[in-house]
């Protein structure tokens, strides 16, 4: 069984809120693609409260989509949000 991360429910509802407000920005075409939604490994752990080793096990074990630029590992915000409520409904469920 996988160790899933465990959230508390105001920091999902925080993440419910930002993807619900990147999909209208995408929804009205008001949504523009740049550097600030990609999220640097130490951004992300950061973020969850986790050292940086804690994110290359995550990142080994399949937990979030990442994606790999000129030899450094980012996280595009819309899909780190996305994986991060899927999770925690794995540990509700």
């Amino acid at each position: 069984m996988k160790n899933y991360p465990n959230y508390s429910e105001n920091f999902i509802r925080h993440l419910i809120h930002s993807l619900k407000q990147m999909i209208q920005e995408l929804l009205a075409s008001d949504f523009v693609f740049d550097r600030r939604q990609l999220l640097t490994e130490l951004q992300v752990a950061e973020l969850l409260g986790v050292s940086e080793r804690t994110m290359r096990t995550y990142r080994s074990s399949k937990l979030f989509h990442y994606i790999k630029l000129e030899g450094r590992i980012y996280y595009l915000g819309i899909i780190l949000y996305i994986d991060l409520i899927v999770h925690s409904l794995h540990n509700v469920l």
